[in-house]
């Protein structure tokens, strides 16, 4: 049986020791633009409903300024900024960086995020493309003038295969990757740290979204070109990557969500000019496909542990890391130097319990809407957590619970298929994120290459806001010996690494 696409291009991306750093030159004197400009358009300015200091309580503050309901301007601005703002800006000679508040692979930042609006008291109806860095909604096209004319939601929900809550929204935002901002440093690879780099987007966007007052479902199962035609964009420099109409937090009840995933079908077999946009194109969904539906909202993780006549550990949190967790993103930064300090019990315990198993007590309207976790395993190689053995767990997020695997110091091995990164050698504890890209690509096909890399990348980032809430030091790492991951976990070759995650004690 032939391997579909994105089997051949996960192989096709691996790092070996033997070959790294082979096969792609950096042009370090054209670096991609972070922005795009369109001259001339209509702007709408969302700076001066931001918050103006860091202390200033979010919600009561956008209830005061909100007279227009829960998508107003202050609540649209602050769930922007919130989700992929700039909140720190370095100056290096006639240069600036703009750090966001989700982490990106390199700096580079590949998402791009759209709002589409209609019966808007203070904005036209039409698309708007969210410039980051003058944090404003640029007009992309006015209602009438765009593709479709007037029938942008219309459109939208039909692209979406008829979903309810698409069909009934006035406010939807959809998230995109520019593949060549990521390719210009990481080559082929880069498709992989696109999609993770998203996931955090949609991580901080899930967190911040429900704390004011606005509820949202995430569609992973779309026409691809038919979105891409809406929002004016070329399908061979940037992807759509998933649509996320919202809706008022206190309807949820209300709420019926169609699929969070689609299968794209089986691939087409076409090859493109490059690996990124063969895999991309092998996962879209075109019109007349039948796009088999998969789970409805959240699909929780795995019940049913692989490893369950393994010796346990209860895992249980003791801090509430919801509270203001906005403040969190804010300060998120990726940590740069761990000291190899332990960590204790409850502080690991804190952060995969917010980063699986949220806290229930504010309603499940609080919950993290993922495209399909039932995809993903996780293991943890605990270096060194206060009261646990040093080894590889796994771990079971249904029983809040770790799994003895594997016994014994394996920092030297962690370090090495980290490509060297002292972060994994000195992080206290270093998590895994798994699938059997077999399984999945046959629920989804080769689209299910995206919900596994975007649902890793949105774990993540609730990973990195919890460790910050914590004072903890945390960093994701997309770049590995993928087959000395498997190695260290004992895991077949059909399953992968998605994306680890190094926690610990920052240095001062």
């Amino acid at each position: 049986m032939a391997e579909n696409a994105a089997a051949l291009y996960h192989k096709q991306t691996k790092y070996h020791p033997a070959t790294i750093g082979q096969g792609h030159s950096i042009d370090w004197q054209n670096p991609p633009s972070q922005f795009k400009e369109y001259a001339g358009a209509e702007r709408i300015d969302l700076r001066p409903f931001l918050p103006t200091t860091e202390n200033e309580n979010w919600q009561a503050e956008a209830v005061l300024r909100d007279p227009n309901g829960p998508f107003a301007l202050p609540v649209l601005s602050r769930i922007l900024f919130a989700t992929n703002g700039v909140t720190a800006i370095a100056v290096g000679g006639e240069q600036q960086m703009f750090f966001r508040a989700a982490p990106s692979a390199g700096a580079l930042y590949p998402t791009d995020l759209y709002v589409l609006v209609r019966d808007h008291a203070d904005i036209p109806d039409g698309v708007y493309y969210f410039h980051v860095r003058d944090h404003a909604l640029i007009e992309v096209y006015p209602k009438g003038l765009g593709p479709g004319g007037d029938q942008m939601f219309e459109r939208l929900a039909r692209a979406c295969f008829n979903d309810p809550v698409v069909a009934q929204a006035s406010v939807a935002v959809v998230a995109t990757a520019v593949y060549w901002r990521s390719a210009w440093r990481y080559g082929e690879r880069a498709y992989r740290r696109c999609l993770l780099d998203t996931g955090h987007v949609l991580g901080n966007f899930d967190v911040i979204a429900p704390r004011m007052g606005v509820g949202l479902t995430a569609i992973g199962g779309f026409v691809d070109d038919e979105v891409a035609e809406l929002l004016a964009i070329p399908f061979e420099k940037e992807g759509i990557l998933g649509v996320f109409p919202l809706y008022d937090l206190a309807k949820f009840s209300d709420i019926k969500a169609g699929p969070s995933a689609r299968s794209c079908g089986d691939d087409d077999g076409r090859v493109e000019k490059d690996a990124i946009l063969t895999v991309h194109n092998a996962g879209a969904i075109r019109r007349g496909q039948i796009a088999e539906a998969g789970n409805v909202g959240s699909e929780p993780f795995l019940v049913n542990p692989k490893y369950e006549f393994a010796e346990g550990v209860k895992l249980k949190p003791a801090t509430d890391v919801s509270d203001q967790i906005e403040i969190a993103i804010l300060r998120r930064r990726s940590t740069r130097q761990l000291t190899g300090r332990a960590l204790t019990v409850a502080e690991l315990s804190d952060v995969l319990a917010f980063s699986y198993r949220p806290d229930l007590k504010q309603g499940p309207e609080f919950l993290p809407r993922y495209f399909d976790t039932g995809l993903l395993e996780t293991f943890v190689v605990v270096n060194n957590v206060e009261g646990l053995a040093a080894g590889v767990y796994y771990f079971a997020p249904g029983f809040m619970e770790l799994l003895k695997v594997r016994t014994g110091d394996v920092r030297r091995e962690t370090y090495h298929l980290c490509l060297g990164q002292e972060l994994a050698r000195d992080a206290a504890a270093v998590i895994i994120h798994t699938a059997d890209l077999e399984a999945a690509t046959k629920r989804y096909g080769s689209r299910s290459y995206r919900y596994l890399h975007l649902d890793a990348g949105h774990i993540g980032e609730r990973m990195n806001v919890a460790a910050i809430k914590l004072g903890l030091g945390v960093s994701g790492i997309g770049g590995f010996f993928d087959d000395e991951v498997n190695e260290l976990l004992a895991i077949p070759e059909r399953e992968l690494c998605v994306y680890i995650t190094c926690l610990g004690k920052a240095a001062e």
